[in-house]
């Protein structure tokens, strides 16, 4: 499924821009992924992963090497610096996949079945991520896991579309 008609093909990016086949030059303004906080291309990030798929690529879950247990390392002392708790961490394949173990986490300590997730909040295509996208579009073919979340506006009412109304799901 294509949402442009007729659909834009891309050649190259560069920092924040894409590039069409002809070369036409369009700023991104809805960056996907690691790209929004690094720029499309960026040098640094590309050589640091040529360095380190040719020194030794992802390994599976679980299997460790020393830059795993570093970062992990830092992140937990990051968090304990900025929220004063200790903490662990659990490397995943990707977004959609963390969020069905954080709802089975959940789940697994509350005993609860629903969840509270932000209107307007994406979480993924995966089955338990779709049921806590805000949009029903993404919700409505799942049947009884369609309706797995309570939607509440984001908590920040200074950017909220809603301006502090609390508003249900259509």
């Amino acid at each position: 499924m294509h949402y442009a008609d007729p659909p834009k093909f891309f050649e190259r990016c560069a920092g924040s821009y894409l590039y069409d086949l002809r070369g036409t030059e369009y700023l991104d303004l809805q960056m996907w992924y690691s790209a929004v906080n690094l720029g499309y291309a960026n040098a640094a990030v590309g050589e640091a992963m040529r360095a380190q798929m040719d020194k030794l690529p992802q390994l599976a879950c679980q299997y460790l090497h020393r830059e795993k247990i570093e970062l992990a390392e830092m992140l937990c002392d990051s968090v304990e610096r900025g929220f004063g708790m200790k903490g662990r961490v659990h490397f995943n394949v990707g977004g959609a996949q963390a969020i069905e173990d954080a709802l089975k986490l959940v789940r697994k300590a509350t005993g609860r079945q629903r969840m509270l997730a932000f209107q307007g909040g994406y979480h993924g295509r995966t089955l338990g991520a779709s049921a806590i996208t805000s949009s029903y579009r993404y919700r409505e073919a799942f049947g009884e896991f369609a309706d797995r979340a309570e939607f509440i506006p984001f908590p920040y009412s200074f950017r909220s579309p809603f301006r502090g109304e609390l508003m249900t799901d259509h």
